[in-house]
């Protein structure tokens, strides 16, 4: 798992700096949102490139990584690491534990009416772990009855908008993303 992160976060890097100076711009931003089918808030981070001219047209292309903090209190703080022992239990339901992370893919062209306003579309997925927990009938203990690492596909849409402030001393971008698993995220960062 260490080196996976290790991987991604080397990719995300070179895709930032990637970026040439005549024909592209280098952009990063950190963003929160809800909503969505986790049930949670998530955190998110990208970076990617903008103005990558193919033709006369200009094209974004980003990648991200959400960060879905489930917690450790969606289960009961006595639940034992095993399954029930005996056949007289109940199930109380499944539990996202844990952690949720993943990765994503954006890619959009340019508003040609708004300059510096991209329209895109986002693919990824996360992996999480959910706990199916059951109570035991005779001594109302809980127990993790079995536990599994589940993948969520993601999908859906984005806004960004990149633009230069206070004489171009600041350059700043704003993004909107809707997709299935997030909900709404809105993210704020710079670009170069």
């Amino acid at each position: 798992m260490r080196r996976k992160n290790i991987f991604l976060i080397a990719v995300l890097t070179g895709l930032c700096f990637a970026a040439d100076e005549a024909s592209a711009q280098g952009y990063f931003s950190a963003g929160l949102g809800a909503g969505g089918s986790a049930g949670t808030y998530s955190m998110t981070v990208e970076a990617g490139i903008t103005e990558v001219e193919i033709g006369s047209k200009k094209y974004l292309i980003g990648a991200g990584i959400p960060i879905i903090p489930h917690g450790y209190d969606n289960v009961p703080s006595d639940t034992f690491e095993s399954p029930c022992p005996h056949n007289e239990y109940v199930i109380l339901g499944q539990e996202n534990d844990g952690t949720e992370l993943g990765i994503y893919g954006k890619m959009g062209g340019e508003v040609k009416k708004y300059p510096g306003m991209y329209a895109s579309l986002l693919l990824g997925f996360t992996r999480g772990t959910e706990i199916e927990v059951s109570e035991s009938l005779a001594t109302r203990q809980h127990y993790e009855q079995s536990s599994d690492k589940n993948v969520y596909w993601m999908y859906g849409l984005g806004v960004s908008y990149f633009t230069e402030i206070f004489d171009d001393d600041w350059r700043i971008c704003f993004q909107l993303d809707i997709d299935n698993r997030r909900g709404i995220t809105g993210a704020a960062g710079f670009h170069w």
